[in-house]
Order: structure tokens, then sequence, then C-alpha cells
């Protein structure tokens, strides 16, 4: 069905990818040179003579050769439409001097339906099969489509390690339409081919095992353990010879200048998996001798020598040398030649490293360097915003006209565009054009707008708790068009503002927040505006029937600026906030007492240094860090009043709290093997009173354990994460003389971290990544009980699905291996579920 022939006097011109044989049919008496009369068509009815005429670009009356090119290049024209599976050609009649030809056409079939069967074959995969191909019914059946599916569809299997991977493809006629063709496509991947053995052949310098850890990063052998899994073995031919490349990379890297693939051979043995032999020559070891720069006015030779790092007499290593130079446009960490005048305008500039000199095994470098002119921004533009005003994008971008070319401005750009909530960072683009001419450089940036107001569902379930929240968020919100009717879409929209309402509810209490926030409040950095309010009200039946009542309303506002300095990474927060909290029937711990009734108030100020360089998606960073640090304070009242806290009762000495608490916290990022991330966390926090007959109040202490929720009870406390254990059941503890003893609230807790992150999929629709991790954290109550290495231990999988309408949805079932406070066996498996947390 799907070969095709064409045929003409002692001419052929096949199909593209056809594959049948095509036979000529010459008659001797009927070669000459004629004029066109016309045409006729078998075959194909829905195609007229004329149409035909059109697709050759032959015309009536025109002179052609029989055989000759004119018809070749016809033939060729009526494949080239791709909707024929046949074309034949032959003469109708000739009278005198002119030929009547015959256009033998058929149609190209269509496809029906589409079956894939073949072990590892289900129902996702079918889709996915049928949605990458574009197998629809009604695609034209073509033997390029046929060629493309029996390439590219067994090496999605030889990429997974199926070496033999193969299908096949069984057509019939369709039963309810006999111009459709139905596909059963049998994929046979066969058994998966491993690595048996990797062989070096020359290597004196270097061992087997190093050459294929550092030189062969693709291409492994057999191995157990974790360094299977995380690099399972397998043999893909585009990768191995990259690895080929690499394993000369990692020679130059050690003084081998020379080092060079003699010879390779890839066979499978008996046991049908691949063997790998490579023979190298090494070559002589080299170390640097004299290093001189040429053409540097703008930059000594002491600050290029320092940022060069090498020295004379150090191993001549060509590969770190040329990345510190950065002749191929710089490092990524800007820690090079190329990019210290690429940062500061010198787009044109040109840094060759050049070997000057062999004497003996030193190498004597030279460094030249053509600065040119510096460049400036030209032209600066940007599209995609469809819904986000222009203004919002100017501010973002630091590619400014009139300022000089910066290769890191570029790369500040695109960390701030893609770490706004209604861009997707996936697809920020930038196209750079140089103009030489008049050393200027335009820039367009591209966006692509998604859905930034959220439907905010947060859940909780642990500790025999549920806690959920539901309210609005909207990621780019605009205030000033707010009476503006005619722009909510369903509210208006576009100057990157967020307000949000929530409403939170347990099983014995609700909690009411409204938030806004201006990211860009006035001047040239971002100054972010935060206003928010919250009330919370708390209400069970005691043993007797009573009503316990707790109400809280805190308010607060805050200032959030972006430093220049030590980098832009960095922001300083300062910020005030109100609390107060009146409770009936309920009781708080105060020391080794109880109160049940009373009023607290807390007026408390806020600082924070962070510093953010994890990017560039943060949903799923690969890199960087976060790191906090903050500051949260009262005025010490006590200090300046001569009451006796001693004859108060504690609800007395506590009307108006004083207290100071500190905050640390570092996660980083760091890419392990392809798409494998690390997460790092450590943090800590303490707080204490000014004064010791008061000591720290009740409130606001550290509460650690589970996924930071603990239903009912709200009291200004933090709620700190740890997976494998009850929500809150390390409240921090005093030390008696037979056991731990529990006591409401910590005062000092510390949180480890290790969490490896796959991704699954990271698209504007979902982001979608699995993680793995371990993690240990405690609370206590005093410096002098306090025990960093004293923690409480866990590990455990979970799953992260991030989508701009719901946030962050996870999933986590981790192991507790200690005993929880009062517990007398380990805490055990535990499932968290979570939305819109933070762990």
């Amino acid at each position: 069905m799907f070969a095709a022939s064409a045929h003409f006097y002692g001419q052929v011109t096949p199909q593209q990818g056809n594959t049948q044989e095509n036979k000529a049919v010459y008659a001797e008496n009927q070669t000459g040179t004629y004029f066109l009369k016309d045409i006729v068509i078998d075959g194909v009815k829905k195609y007229s003579p004329a149409q035909i005429l059109r697709f050759t670009g032959l015309n009536k009356n025109e002179q052609v050769e029989i055989p000759g090119q004119k018809i070749s290049n016809a033939i060729k024209k009526l494949w080239e439409q791709n909707i024929f599976s046949v074309v034949e050609v032959y003469v109708e009649s000739i009278e005198g001097e002119q030929v009547v030809l015959k256009f033998r056409l058929e149609d190209l079939k269509e496809l029906g339906e589409i079956k894939l069967t073949g072990k590892g074959v289900n129902k996702s995969k079918q889709e996915k099969f049928v949605k990458d191909y574009d197998l629809k019914p009604g695609k034209k059946i073509t033997n390029d489509l046929v060629s493309t599916l029996k390439t590219k569809i067994p090496q999605e299997y030889v990429n997974k390690g199926y070496a033999d991977a193969k299908i096949s493809i069984q057509d019939k006629v369709n039963a309810n339409d006999p111009n459709l063709v139905d596909w059963t496509i049998d994929v046979d991947r066969g058994k998966r081919i491993k690595i048996d053995y990797i062989e070096f052949e020359g290597n004196e310098s270097v061992s087997d095992s190093k050459l294929r850890k550092k030189g062969f990063k693709d291409t492994k052998q057999k191995r157990f353990g974790i360094g299977g899994i995380m690099k399972p073995s397998k043999f893909i031919r585009e990768k191995y010879e990259d690895d080929k490349r690499n394993l000369i990379s990692y020679y130059q890297s050690l003084g081998f200048r020379d080092a060079a693939v003699v010879s390779d051979s890839v066979w499978r043995n008996k046991n049908n998996n691949f063997e790998i032999n490579v023979k190298l020559n090494e070559g002589k070891k080299y170390y640097i001798g004299d290093i001189t720069f040429l053409g540097n006015t703008t930059y000594s030779t002491e600050v290029l020598q320092k940022l060069l790092g090498y020295k004379t007499g150090d191993i001549y290593d060509a590969v770190g040398f040329n990345k510190k130079v950065g002749e191929d446009g710089g490092k990524e960490d800007d820690t090079d030649i190329k990019s210290l005048y690429l940062n500061n305008g010198f787009l044109f500039s040109q840094v060759v490293p050049v070997e000057k000199s062999v004497v003996g095994d030193s190498i004597n470098l030279e460094i030249r360097i053509n600065e040119g002119e510096k460049a400036t921004w030209n032209r600066v533009t940007w599209s995609g915003n469809t819904t986000t005003h222009d203004h919002v994008i100017l501010r973002s971008l630091y590619t400014r006209p009139g300022d000089l070319f910066s290769k890191s401005e570029i790369k500040r750009t695109y960390f701030t565009l893609a770490g706004l909530p209604y861009f997707d960072p996936q697809q920020i683009g930038q196209d750079v054009v140089p103009q030489p001419q008049d050393n200027t450089v335009d820039i367009h940036w591209s966006v692509v707008e998604k859905g930034s107001s959220q439907v905010n569902l947060q859940a909780g379930y642990g500790g025999n708790s549920f806690i959920g929240t539901l309210g609005l968020t909207f990621n780019n919100f605009s205030l000033r068009n707010f009476l503006k009717f005619k722009d909510f879409k369903p509210v208006p929209q576009g100057d990157g503002q967020t307000f949000s309402i929530t409403a939170q509810a347990g099983q014995n209490f609700q909690n009411y927040g409204i938030q806004f926030v201006e990211p860009w409040l006035f001047g040239s950095r971002p100054t972010a505006l935060s206003v928010g309010a919250n009330y919370s009200r708390v209400k069970y039946k005691d043993q007797y029937g009573e009503d316990m009542k707790l109400g809280i309303f805190s308010a607060s506002a805050g200032l959030n600026r972006q430093l220049s300095w030590p980098d832009y990474y960095f922001s300083l927060y300062t910020g005030v906030q109100y609390q107060s909290y009146d409770f009936k029937n309920y009781p708080f711990q105060f020391g080794n007492t109880s109160e049940s009734n009373g009023s607290a108030k807390n007026f408390s100020f806020n600082i924070g240094l962070s510093r953010n360089s994890a990017g560039t998606n943060p949903i799923f960073p690969t890199s960087g860090s976060n790191i906090e640090a903050s500051l949260k304070f009262t005025p010490p009242y006590s200090l300046f009043s001569n009451k006796d806290y001693s004859t108060m009762t504690p609800v007395e000495k506590y009307k108006t709290m004083e207290f100071y608490k500190v905050k640390l916290k570092a996660d980083t990022y760091n890419s392990i093997v392809g798409k494998l991330v690390l997460r790092s966390t450590a943090e800590m926090g303490f707080m204490d009173g000014y004064n010791k007959e008061l000591g720290a109040p009740p409130f606001e202490r550290f509460y650690v354990g589970g996924i930071g929720l603990f239903g009912g009870r709200y009291d200004g406390r933090e709620l700190i994460p740890l997976r494998g254990y009850e929500n809150a059941s390390q409240t921090g503890y005093t030390l008696g003389s037979s056991d731990i003893t529990p006591y409401g609230g910590a005062t000092i807790y510390n949180r480890f971290s290790l969490e490896l992150r796959y991704p699954i999929s990271l698209n504007q629709t979902a982001n979608i990544f699995g993680l793995g991790f371990v993690e240990g954290g405690n609370a206590w109550n005093s410096w002098g009980t306090y025990n960093p290495f004293q923690l409480k231990r866990s590990a455990g999988v979970g799953i992260r699905v991030h989508m701009a309408a719901f946030g962050l949805i996870g999933f986590d079932f981790a192991y507790g291996f200690d005993k929880p406070i009062g517990g007398t066996e380990p805490s055990g498996w535990k499932t968290h579920f979570l939305m819109n947390q933070s762990l």
C-alpha cells in the first residue's frame, strides 16, 4: 500500500522515501520533442486536468522532450504535493508533433483507528505516541510517516537501554469507512541491553575506574547500589561519542595536552550485552610556563592575573585555563576574564589564549585581548504580556536603553521575570542582536502569561486533625483599576499586585484573613509594601460542658526593599505587627502554672535580611540558595518600670508581652546528576525575654512536628515541620531525674533536611516533581538542655504538583525513627497531605 511507482519512457522520479523498485516503460518510436496538447487523468477523480497541470508546472502547447527534464520535474512536483500514493505517466496519444499524456494517480490513504500493542505499552503511552506523532484519524499515510515511526519510536526505547527495539505496522481497511486504514503498531522493545565492561588501554597515569567515573559521564558499565540507580547502564551511540570527547577533556584537565583516542570498539558478547574497549595515547604531561597579557588597557595585568588564578609551575589544565579565560563567551558564574569585559560594556571584545611556545614540558601562554569599544543598549522591546501592563515588565528590565551592555544584567532580568508569578519561567526568552557598526545592541524579551489567580485550597492532615483553607489569591491585581468595571477579569489585573482573602476552618476554630501586597512602591529598586489583617476564633467544650474561647486579632504592615550591596540578591524587610489575645476558660501554660482567663497584647517590630538566588523556576529551583535571618522584638517595657513582677499573677505579667525572637534558615539547591537536584536545609530559632523574672512569654513559641499544622490551637506559635512525626509533637522539654516531660511550647529549635528532587513535568500546565528526604529536628526550652545532635530523625518519599489555579499540592510518606515526647515506641510511618504548605 505504501510503495508507489512513477513510469515514463526511460526516466523515473520516485516518491521521496519510496523503497519499491520502479520499472521503466520504454518505446523507442515515441521518443523525441513534442508540443503538449493536453493531459487526461486516470484514477483520482477529485482533481481536474487543469488542477493537475498547475501541480506539475506544465502548460498546454509547451514544448516537452520525451524523455526529458520537464517531465521529470512534473513527476517530482506531484510527489511533493504529498497527496498521492501512486504517480504514473504514460503517452495517451501522439498526433504529429502534439502529444497527450495520461497521469495515473491514486490518493494517499487516510488513517483510521490506532492501536499500540507490546510489552510496556499502556494507555497513557499510547496517548503520548498519538499526540507526539499527530496520529489522529484522517491523517494522510505517507512513506515518510511510516519511516519516521519505524525510526523514532524504537529510538525512544533505545535511549532507555533497549538496544534491539523495533516496531511492526499491520494495516487493515476500516470496517465503517473503506477509505480509512486502521493501524496496529506492535512495539517489540526486546530485553534491556547493558554494558558489561568498559576497558581502557594505554592509560598509564589514570586508572580505569577513574576514567569510567570522570571521563564517561553517560556511558556506564553495570554497577550495583545507588550508583547503578542514579546512572543506569545503557549504550546510546550519540552519548558514547560525547563521552569520548569528555574523556580527552578530562585528560587535558590533568595536563595531558596531547591525549588522544587511538581506536575504540563496541561489540556484543555471549551474554548479548555490550563491551567497550578504548585505546588511548596519553602523551606527555605539561606544566604552565610564563603567562603574558597583550592588549589590556582597561584592566591591569595584576587584576587579570588574579582573576585567571593560574600561575607558572601549575599543571597545564587546558580545559580549566580556557574556562577562566572565557574564550567561549564566559563562565556562568562570571568568574572569568571574558565575563569581566562583557559585564562592563565590552560586548565586541576578544580574549584569546595562545600557546606561544613549548619548552620541554612547559608551555608558555599568551592571552591576547582586543577590548574594542564599549557597547550600549539601543532598542529594548518585549512581547507576550497579554494581561500584565507594560510598566510592570519595564520596571523588571535591567537591560535599559543607553546603559552599558552587561551580560550579568541579562541574567538578572531573566531571573526577575522568572520570579514573577504570572509568567511561565520555562518560556522566557531573549533575542540579543549586536550592532557592531555603531557599538550598540538590541534585545527583545518574550514572555508567556500563565494563570496568576488562585483558588487557594490549603489543607493538611496528621495527628487525627484536619485543617482546611478556602480563599482567593489574585497575584496580578490592579488596585488603581478597581473601580473600572470594564477591566474586571474577574477582577482588575495587570499591575502585579497581590490581593488575597482567606477563610480557614478546623474542627473547633475559624480564621479569616485579608492581605494586599504592592511589589514596587517607589524608587528605582523593588520595594514591596504588604499590609494585612487576621482574626482567629477558637471554641471548645470542656469536660464539664463549659465553653472554652480564644480570640486573636492581628494586623501587620511592612516594607521589603531590594538592596544593591553586597549584591542585588539581598533584600531587607522591616515591619510592625499588633496582636491581641482574649481567652476565657481557655488554659495557657505560664511556666509551671496554667491560667484560663485573661488577655494579652503584643506590639512587635520585625527585621529580616535575606538573600534569594534560587532560580530560575521558583517552584523547582536547580541552583542557588535562599538564606534568611530575622529578628522579631518588642520594646523592653520592664526595663523602664519599677513593677514587682514577683507579686503578679501570670496573666498580669504578660498583659503586655515583651520578648525577642531570632530565626536563621538556609536552603541550597545543587544539580547532582542530570535533572536530579539536592535541596539542603538548615534552620534554627530561639527566643527569650529581657527580664529574668518574666522570661519568654507563653505565646510565640516553637512547636516542631508533622507538616506545620496543629488543629485548634492558634496562639502566635511558630509551626516547624518535621515529617514522620505527629503535628506539634516535639514541643520542647526539660530534663527531669528520670524522664523527659512536655513543656507547652519550646524556646529553641533546630531542623536539618536533605531532599533529592526529580522533575516529572515542568510545563505551563503543571510542575510535578518527586522527592526523597531525610531530616531531623527537635525543640528545647533552655540553652542548658540544648543539644543540636539530639535530633528526632525521619526519612521518606513524596510528590509535589503545582498548578497555577490551585497552588502546590503534596503528599509525603515518612518514617520517624525515634520516640516522640512521652512515647515508648518509634514514631513509625506517618502520612502527610498538604496544599500550599512550604516545607
